[in-house]
């Protein structure tokens, strides 16, 4: 019983995964303010086009997040449904530094 119990804490303490990562963004410099990539909410339309974003997990950086909503409405896509009716879906936009030039 307790070995069962220690189980569901360990899973509770764990959280849900994260979402896919579905595009990494290289660069020149991340803000000092960068804490994590952000995950945002994508709203789509029946055809899977991309109709709007939202920040559900900020990076730290108001900026960051803006080019994370941006970048991703212009770059995922969802299949269509058929009955037309709009969907959600949350991701993972990622962010790295370029590497130093020398």
């Amino acid at each position: 019983m307790l070995f069962v119990s220690l189980l569901a804490l360990a899973s509770f303490q764990a959280g849900p995964a994260a979402p896919p990562t579905v595009l990494t963004l290289t660069v020149q410099k991340l803000p000092s303010s960068f804490r994590q990539n952000p995950v945002v909410t994508l709203t789509f339309d029946g055809k899977g086009a991309a109709t709007g974003c939202k920040t559900a997990k900020t990076s730290g950086s108001t900026a960051i997040d803006r080019v994370a909503c941006t970048q991703a409405q212009g770059n995922v896509k969802a299949d269509p449904v058929a009955d037309g009716a709009p969907s959600t879906r949350d991701v993972t936009v990622g962010f790295e530094a370029e590497a130093p030039k020398g």
